[in-house]
C-alpha cells in the first residue's frame, strides 16, 4: 500500500490541502506542492490571488484591499487607499515572478457555448489555450475542464458551465478539453462527480436520483473524460440518495475505479467534506481547501474510524500526481494561438435562432443603433470559480464599427437603419435563477425602442447575451432576427460582429431546448426542491427526450441553429437490414444554397417496440460538416451496440433488445430529414421466453397464437392463461406452464418458439 514509503504524519498531509488553493508539499520525498486553479474559461485572478495570502497565511481573502487589486488590476492608477496600493505590489511582484510576461490571461466560452459548436476539434484547441496559459502561470492542476453536469434545469445558476442537456453530446465534446489541457502537461479535472446540478442548498442537498437516470444521463460525460485519460476527478457537495459524494464508496470506487478504470486522484469540491475519515474510507483522496489540520484525521486513525490501508492509497494518489505534474511555471502564453482559439469557439457557437426576410447577415449601408446595457462590452463570462479578470476583451462596440461605417452607441439619429439590441443575463456560482425571464427593465426598454423602430421601418436584431434560455414571451415575433451568444468569451464580439455583417456564416447548435415557459420544463416541480431534498421525478426524461414524449413544443428545439444557406439530407441507408453487434449508415448532405457553411447532421434512434419505457429519439451520433455552396457529399456514422442500449435498474446493467429500431438523420430533435429501419437480432433479458408475463403474451396476436396452439396440442389447461390474464396478469409463462403440469423439455420446446417471433 505504501508505494512511497511515506510517513503517517507525511501521509496525513498529503490528503489534506496546504493553501486555499495548493496542496501540501512533502521535500524530504521530493513530492512537490501542487497549485490548483479554475479553471475551464481561464485563469481564475480572485482565487490565485487569495492563494499567494493562504500559502503565506495572510489575511486579505475576500476583503476590501483585495477586491479593489482584483477590480483595477489593469488600471492600477485608479487605486487611491494606501492598503490596497501596498497589496496590489505584493501580488504583481509574486505574479511577475511566476510570468514575467505578465501575459493577463484569457478569457475562453464556458461550457453551454462550448457545447453549441458541435465541433470536438474547436473545443480540444480551446484545452490547448488553456493548458499554455495555465503551465505560464505556474498552475499544475486546472479545476472544471471540463464540467460535466448536465443542463437538468435552465435555472440552474452554473448552468453555463455545463455543456449539454444530452449525454452524447458531452461525451463527445467534453474530453476534447482534457486532451487539449494534458497536451500541456497541466491535470485536467472533471467536475463535478456527480448530480451537481443546482445551487441552492447546494452544500449537502439530499438528490433523490432513479438509478437509470444516473447511469444514462448523468454518468456518461464524466466516464468518457475518464476513458480519455483525466487525471482528476473532483467530487461533488450533494448527497445522491442519502450519501454524500464525498463519502459515497460505490460512486468514487464501485463504478469509477473498478468499473471505469480510474487510477489517479479524487479531490473534493471547496468545503465538500463533511466526514474527513468517511471520506477518505470512500475513496476521497484530497479534502480541499486548505490549510487543514491533520489532526482530526489523525485522531481518526488513532481510534480506528480511518482505515490505515485507505490512507496510504490516497496519499500515494496524491504523490504520484503530485510527481507528474508538479512543475514551476514555464513558456509564453501565444496571443496568437490563444486569440484563435477563442474566437473560432465564438464563431462556431452563437446560434441563429430567427432570420426572417433574410435580415442577416446586415448589409454593409447598415446605419446600426445599438442597445443595451452590455452593447459595449459583452457578458464574456459568469461569475464565481468562472469569472474572469483580464484585459483581452474585444469591444462589441469596437468590433461593430470596424465593419460598418456608422454605428451608435444607445440613441438614434435620423439616419439609423438597422437596431441591434444586446439582451443580458448573468451566471453566478452560489446562485440559481428564480424563473426564466428577462429582467423588467429589459424588456420595458425594448418596446420602447421596438416602437420607435417600427415608426422608422428599421430592421431590428435582437441578441441574447444570456448564460442559458430565457423566455421570450412574445418579444421574438417583433424581432426580424434573433442570435444568441451565450456567453462567448473574450473574442465573442469580434465573432459576433463577424456572423452580422456576413464574414461567418453562423453554425451553431443549441446544446439545449429552449422552453416557451418555465410551466413546459421537465423539472418545474422537482427543482430547486424543499427542507434539503430534491426528488428527480422526471426521470431519463430530460430536456427534449421530455417535450418529445409529453408532445410539447419548445420554442426552439435541441440541436436547432439557422445559417445563411441551406441544406438537406437525404437518402439514409444502412449497410445491413439485421444487424447483431453494430450498423454503419450512410447519408448524402447538400449545401442548397449560394453560401458556403457548416451544418450538424445529426444521428437519432427510436426503439419502436420496448420493453422499457424510452425517450421518442436519442441522440448517437453527429458530424460537423463544411460544404461549398453547391456542395454534397456522404457521411458515414458507425453505431455500436451501446448506441440501442438502455440502463436496466432491475439488472443493474445495459442492455440491448431485438427488434425494430428506426434511425433517423437531422438537423434537430424536431427536424428529421431521412431515415431507414433496422433489426437487431439479439437475444435479450426481454427475449419472448420463461419470464414473459401473461399480459405481453395475451395481448400479442403472433404470441397469443402461439402459445395458445401449444396448449391445445399438448392438451394443456388453457383457462389456467385466461384466469390469470383477468386477475394477476404479470404472472410469467413460466409459473402457468408449471401450474399445469408441463414437462421441461416441452417448457424449452415452447420458449424456443416464442424466441423465433420477432418483436414487431
Amino acid at each position: 500500500m505504501n508505494e512511497m514509503n511515506l510517513t503517517t504524519q507525511e501521509q496525513l498531509l498529503l490528503v489534506n490541502g496546504g493553501s486555499f488553493f495548493g496542496t501540501n508539499a512533502v521535500p524530504e520525498k521530493d513530492i512537490p506542492r501542487l497549485q490548483l486553479l479554475d479553471g475551464g474559461t481561464g485563469m481564475n485572478f480572485e482565487q490565485l490571488f487569495g492563494d499567494f495570502l493562504s500559502a503565506e497565511g495572510k489575511e486579505g481573502i475576500g476583503s476590501y484591499a483585495l477586491r479593489n487589486v482584483l477590480k483595477f488590476f489593469y488600471t492600477p492608477e485608479k487605486i487611491t487607499d494606501e492598503e490596497s496600493k501596498e497589496l496590489y505590489k505584493w501580488i504583481f511582484d509574486k505574479l511577475k515572478n511566476r510570468i514575467p510576461s505578465m501575459t493577463a490571461p484569457g478569457c475562453y466560452p464556458p461550457g453551454i457555448l462550448l457545447g453549441a459548436t458541435w465541433n470536438p476539434e474547436v473545443i480540444y484547441a480551446v484545452g490547448e489555450a488553456l493548458g499554455m496559459e495555465a503551465r505560464a502561470y505556474g498552475v499544475n492542476v486546472l479545476l472544471g475542464t471540463p464540467n460535466v453536469n448536465l443542463h437538468r434545469d435552465i435555472r440552474n445558476g452554473r448552468l453555463f458551465e455545463g455543456y449539454s442537456e444530452d449525454p452524447c453530446l458531452v461525451s463527445q465534446l467534453a474530453p476534447e478539453l482534457v486532451k487539449g489541457v494534458q497536451s500541456h502537461g497541466v491535470a485536467a479535472n472533471v467536475k463535478h462527480f456527480a448530480a451537481n446540478h443546482q445551487e441552492t442548498n447546494r452544500l449537502n442537498i439530499n438528490e433523490h436520483i432513479p438509478e437509470r437516470a444516473l447511469h444514462e444521463l448523468y454518468y456518461p460525460g464524466f466516464k468518457a473524460c475518464v476513458e480519455a485519460d483525466v487525471a482528476t476527478v473532483m467530487s461533488a457537495y450533494n448527497q445522491i440518495n442519502g450519501v454524500p459524494c464525498t463519502e459515497n464508496r460505490e460512486l468514487l470506487c464501485d463504478i469509477l475505479r473498478d468499473s471505469w478504470g480510474f487510477d489517479s486522484v479524487v479531490m473534493s469540491d471547496w468545503g465538500a467534506v463533511y466526514h474527513p475519515a468517511a471520506a477518505v474510507n470512500a475513496g476521497n483522496d484530497l479534502a480541499m481547501p486548505g490549510p487543514i489540520s491533520p489532526d482530526t484525521l489523525a485522531a481518526a486513525l488513532e481510534d480506528g474510524s480511518l482505515s490505515a490501508d485507505a490512507l496510504a492509497v490516497s496519499a500515494n494518489r496524491m504523490a504520484k500526481l503530485a510527481k507528474k505534474y508538479g512543475k514551476k511555471s514555464d513558456g509564453e502564453i501565444s496571443l496568437e494561438i490563444t486569440d484563435t482559439a477563442a474566437y473560432n469557439a465564438a464563431a462556431e457557437g452563437i446560434v441563429l435562432l430567427k432570420n426572417d426576410k433574410n435580415t442577416l447577415p446586415l448589409t454593409s449601408d447598415s446605419n446600426i443603433a445599438l442597445f443595451g446595457a452590455h452593447s459595449e462590452y459583452l457578458l464574456t463570462c459568469g461569475e464565481g470559480s468562472a469569472g474572469i479578470h483580464t484585459n483581452r476583451n474585444v469591444s462589441f462596440l469596437q468590433a461593430l464599427s470596424n465593419r460598418f461605417n456608422n454605428v451608435t452607441l444607445c440613441y438614434t439619429n435620423s439616419d439609423n437603419n438597422t437596431l441591434i439590441y444586446v439582451a443580458h443575463l448573468p451566471g453566478q456560482e452560489g446562485n440559481d435563477r428564480a424563473d426564466i425571464y428577462l429582467s423588467s427593465t429589459i424588456t420595458q426598454e425594448i418596446q420602447t425602442l421596438l416602437q420607435q423602430s417600427d415608426a422608422k421601418a428599421m430592421k431590428k436584431v435582437l441578441v441574447l447575451n444570456v448564460s442559458g434560455p430565457v423566455a421570450l414571451n412574445g418579444i421574438e415575433n417583433d424581432f426580424d432576427a434573433i442570435i444568441c451568444t451565450f456567453l462567448p468569451g473574450m473574442q465573442g464580439a469580434a465573432a459576433l460582429a463577424d456572423i452580422l455583417c456576413g464574414k461567418v456564416n453562423p453554425s451553431g447548435k443549441l446544446p439545449l431546448s429552449w422552453p416557451k415557459r418555465l410551466e413546459d420544463m421537465p423539472t418545474h416541480l422537482n427543482f430547486p426542491g424543499d427542507c434539503m431534498q430534491v426528488y428527480y421525478g422526471e426521470g431519463i426524461f430530460v430536456g427534449y427526450r421530455w417535450y418529445d414524449a409529453r408532445k410539447i413544443e419548445p420554442m426552439y428545439p435541441f440541436g436547432h441553429g439557422l445559417s445563411y444557406t441551406e441544406f438537406s439530407v437525404k437518402s439514409l441507408k444502412a449497410d445491413k437490414e439485421v444487424f447483431t453487434d453494430s450498423v454503419t449508415v450512410t447519408a448524402s448532405v447538400a449545401n442548397t444554397g449560394k453560401r458556403d457553411g457548416k451544418t450538424v447532421v445529426q444521428i437519432y434512434v427510436s426503439d419502436v417496440f420496448s420493453t422499457l419505457t424510452k425517450p421518442v429519439r436519442e441522440l448517437k451520433a453527429f458530424k460537423k460538416v463544411f460544404l461549398e455552396a453547391g456542395e454534397c457529399k456522404n457521411i458515414s456514422f458507425t453505431l455500436d451496440r451501446h448506441a440501442f442500449e438502455s440502463y436496466d435498474p432491475n439488472l443493474h446493467d445495459w442492455t440491448m433488445e431485438e427488434g425494430r429500431y428506426i434511425i433517423s438523420a437531422a438537423f434537430s430533435a424536431t427536424e428529421q430529414q431521412s431515415s431507414c429501419e433496422v433489426y437487431a437480432d439479439v437475444k435479450s433479458p426481454y427475449s419472448y421466453g420463461a419470464k414473459t408475463s401473461v399480459k405481453i403474451i395475451m395481448e400479442n396476436n403472433l404470441l397469443r397464437n402461439c402459445v395458445c396452439d401449444f396448449f391445445k396440442n399438448e392438451g394443456l389447461l388453457w383457462s389456467a392463461m385466461l384466469t390469470s390474464y383477468e386477475y394477476t396478469a404479470q404472472d410469467t409463462i413460466e409459473l402457468i406452464l408449471t401450474q399445469v403440469g408441463c414437462s421441461d423439455t416441452k417448457k424449452a420446446e415452447l420458449y424456443s418458439l416464442m424466441h423465433d417471433i420477432k418483436k414487431q
